[in-house]
């Protein structure tokens, strides 16, 4: 079911994945082989310089050598690129045509000048027109002579093409501010010959504070665009003015995630001690905030927690990301930590959770309606590769629903679909998601991998475009990188090259290309502006100014210092669960009765499969809440449980799931949580001409489905049932089953869990009547022929019934909690560890 907004229905997020730059430096095969120095394939990779510097010793200003190396680098990828054209993608993917190479070029310099004519273009007919005139007498020369250079000879009208296009980049007005602030970040694993990802090289790990490589900084480069730019180190001679490492340095720690207020005067970031020492407290990312100038240092965390991604919200508050809800992602074969987001006053009080999701939550930022926007890890019952895109919340945390490429093909393997496709038919990650400035439907990200840090590819996502679950909403700015891992390995430094853009426009962009900071356009301009000389990654550059603020949207939560014996009870309301797109549509004749609420368990223990849940790689615990009465016009109103990662089923009379979210949403003190449908087409307004039943009433109670309810479990609600009323028959009659243990019910049960294309596993979406219970040889089979006697001579009881459908559509787990597993399967009631509580099952507010 997508959770809506009152003033954004029939908004709908579209990911344009942009894809059109010219790359700067060389492509080594390994950051290793880089570091030594090393020249390796058809062009020679540029080692790292100064190993060793630091902090402003490590940053080097576009000189006259460094840009004809850079241009030198950048001829020879292009031909490289002319050679093998435009694989793996199809050209109109690309948001300019510009930025593609083309076989029908004799040199690089004919690609150059396409490019350049392309910006003049739009510098031209831009809302500030830019007088272009001054360039076309240097470019006519240019392409006379063009004529009559070759690839063995066009190197020097190149390099001189491409001084010209760095003057017109440069006379954009959109670039008419005169700092930019930036960070500078490495992860420990960047530098070394076998990478980790327990040491940075992963989405997840490279955000632990003892990850980070000591060295960067947080910079301000002043009057970026003239012949003496000056660079500012903020924090030069700062120490750690209290809590954890009071008195150090703190250019001997590691920076990230910078933040610049509406105001343009003040900092937030998140730093560690730049010590390698795993999950010690003094080694955590905290959040601090300092004015441009370096005064006013302040630190606003100061806990046994990873506090990263701080950002202002337009009412003054600070939302950032952090490990501080517990819980582990399910994945993996070492701790990791999941990120979740939280909220807290500009000087660090009045925290506050805003995000109950189980596993991780990426990059936030504001758009131009005040909402949040990041990216989340959308795990619930489906491959780990295939969606971590951008969703949207209110600030509160209210309302958590994306518009854009959460549920890759093919939907569903359960039976063949029509729809065609594959989870690489798009990027399987999009990180650092931020609006493009004017407009609400468009924004730009990092197409990156799953297995790898979050660099890649720039793409534009275009929310009012139908999401096709490919690329209909996806633009690539830059071509000339593809897709790490869903179009090629993920780790190599030449697919891990672009990342943290900043939007100017629709258009032009400041982003982070490799080892440089720079202005990249969607024509396949990309003109250095700094570069780190340590291996690390000048990030986040961005204006250094005040900026408009967005609007600042009520908050409707009643937590921290807003809690309060008045606020409204939490609800959940359903217009028409009848209302869906063209696959979720329910099987003829189905007659819903009631919704079911499920909780997601998080995560407690740090590895993969310890234990393994049930037969679903990966699969989460999970528990029933309840559940509540469907009216006959479909619509539903129930009270709400809160603060838990929560999913909702719709079941038919027998209590069987006819549908089943494989997403996760929650609700919040005092939320008002409210869907349209499950799964309606998000390009279309809801047509509901009249209040629904269910809204002419008080809230629904959530009810328990069977005796024996809380915390169900296959040893102590199912196993019994089975041995007592199916075991003796079958034995008797030396037919089916002769043992009723968990491990001989896989073939009659059913499950999701981790896999791209296996039966059952694979697909990111249930398809309608084929689920669970219904779908299940086992559920079949009690509704057979062969059993109907049976369930007329009452040997079934409706509970007994009950029970079994329950556990079927609980994904058939073995375990409801990751703890005790030998108490478990004695049958005993196992409290999990977090986000239940025995007092308030099923969470809902008493009042």
């Amino acid at each position: 079911m997508r959770v809506i907004s009152a003033n954004r229905i029939s908004l709908t997020l579209a990911l344009l994945a942009m894809t059109g730059l010219s790359a700067l430096w060389a492509e080594p095969v390994s950051d290793a082989r880089r570091i030594e120095g090393k020249e390796t394939g058809p062009m020679s990779k540029r080692p790292i310089k100064n190993f060793a510097a630091k902090g402003a010793d490590a940053i080097e200003m576009p000189t006259d050598d460094m840009l004809k190396e850079a241009y030198t680098f950048e001829y020879q990828r292009l031909a490289e690129r002319i050679k093998k054209g435009n694989k793996p993608f199809k050209p109109e993917q690309a948001l300019s045509k510009a930025a593609l190479a083309n076989k029908a070029d004799r040199t690089p310099v004919d690609t150059g000048i396409r490019q350049l004519e392309a910006l003049l273009a739009k510098l031209k007919t831009g809302p500030k027109r830019v007088n272009i005139r001054s360039f076309a007498k240097p470019l006519a020369s240019i392409k006379a002579r063009a004529a009559k250079v070759n690839k063995d000879n066009a190197l020097p009208l190149y390099i001189e093409l491409r001084k010209l296009t760095r003057k017109a980049v440069f006379a954009n007005p959109l670039l008419n501010f005169k700092d930019i602030l930036f960070v500078s970040r490495g992860v420990r694993d960047d530098h070394r010959k076998r990478k980790s990802e327990y040491n940075g090289d992963h989405f997840c790990d490279q955000y632990f504070g003892h990850n980070g490589q000591p060295g960067g900084g947080l910079f301000i480069l002043k009057n970026w665009k003239s012949d003496k730019p000056k660079l500012v180190d903020i924090t030069k001679g700062l120490k750690v003015p209290s809590g954890m490492n009071k008195g150090q340095l703190l250019n001997d720690g590691t920076f990230i995630a910078p933040d610049l207020s509406w105001d343009g005067k003040t900092v937030l970031f998140a730093w560690s001690s730049g010590n390698w020492d795993k999950w010690k407290p003094e080694n955590r990312f905290n959040i601090f905030k300092v004015n441009i100038d370096g005064t006013g240092l302040t630190r606003l965390t100061n806990d046994d927690q990873d506090d990263i991604d701080p950002i202002w919200m337009p009412n003054g508050r600070v939302v950032f990301l952090s490990t501080r809800r517990t819980g582990f992602g399910r994945c993996h074969g070492r701790p990791v930590p999941a990120y979740t987001m939280y909220s807290m006053k500009a000087d660090g009080s009045d925290m506050i959770t805003i995000d109950y999701h189980e596993t991780n939550e990426f990059h936030p930022s504001v758009d131009n309606q005040g909402m949040i926007v990041y990216t989340r890890w959308d795990y619930v019952d489906r491959d780990h590769n295939g969606a971590h895109h951008m969703w949207h919340c209110q600030p509160d945390g209210r309302d958590p629903r994306s518009y854009h490429s959460n549920y890759a093909y093919p939907l569903t393997t359960v039976e063949p679909q029509k729809h065609g496709g594959s989870i690489r038919d798009r990027p399987w990650a999009e990180f650092n998601c931020r609006a493009i400035p004017g407009n609400d439907d468009k924004f730009v990200a990092t197409a990156g991998p799953h297995h790898g840090q979050a660099y890649g590819s720039l793409v534009l996502i275009d929310i009012s475009i139908p999401d096709d679950n490919k690329m209909s909403q996806t633009k690539r700015i830059t071509p000339d990188v593809r897709f790490p891992e869903s179009e090629g390995w993920a780790r190599p430094w030449h697919v891990m090259a672009y990342g943290t853009a900043w939007p100017l426009s629709e258009t032009f962009y400041l982003a982070n290309y490799k080892d440089t900071a720079c202005v990249v356009d969607a024509f396949g301009n990309n003109e250095p502006i700094l570069r780190t000389l340590n291996g690390m990654r000048p990030l986040d550059p961005m204006p250094c100014q005040a900026r408009k603020k967005a609007p600042i949207k009520p908050t409707q939560t009643y937590q921290g210092e807003r809690a309060s014996k008045n606020a409204p009870a939490a609800t959940i309301s359903v217009m028409n669960v009848h209302i869906t797109d063209e696959f979720g549509k329910l099987p003829k004749g189905a007659k819903p009765t009631e919704m079911r609420i499920i909780q997601l368990l998080p995560k407690s223990t740090p590895r993969t499969n310890s234990p393994q849940i049930g037969w679903g790689d990966q699969s989460l615990a999970r528990i029933s809440l309840g559940v509540v009465p469907i009216e006959k016009d479909g619509s539903v109103y129930c009270k709400a449980p809160v603060g838990k990662a929560i999913y909702f089923q719709i079941l038919d009379k027998n209590g069987m799931a006819i549908q089943s979210m494989r997403s996760a949403t929650y609700a919040h003190l005092g939320e008002q949580l409210s869907c349209v449908g499950c799964h309606e087409d998000k390009q279309k307004t809801p047509n509901i001409s009249k209040r629904p039943l269910a809204m002419k009433r008080a809230p629904s109670e959530l009810k328990p489905e069977v005796k024996d309810f809380k915390m169900f479990n296959f040893y102590k609600n199912v196993k019994p049932i089975l041995e007592k009323k199916c075991l003796p028959c079958h034995q008797a009659k030396k037919k089916g089953l002769q043992k009723m243990n968990y491990q001989d019910l896989k073939g009659y049960a059913f499950w999701f869990g981790h896999g791209i294309g296996r039966k059952m596993s694979g697909g990111s979406r249930t398809l309608p009547g084929k689920f669970g219970a219904k779908q299940s040889k086992l559920g079949k089979t009690l509704l057979g022929i062969g059993h109907q006697k049976a369930l007329k001579a009452g040997k079934f009881t409706k509970d007994d019934l009950r029970n079994i459908y329950l556990w079927l559509d609980l994904n058939s787990n073995q375990y409801s909690a990751y703890k005790k597993t030998g108490e478990q399967k004695k049958g005993e009631l196992v409290w999990p560890m977090y986000d239940v509580n025995p007092k308030n099952y099923d969470g809902t507010e008493k009042k």
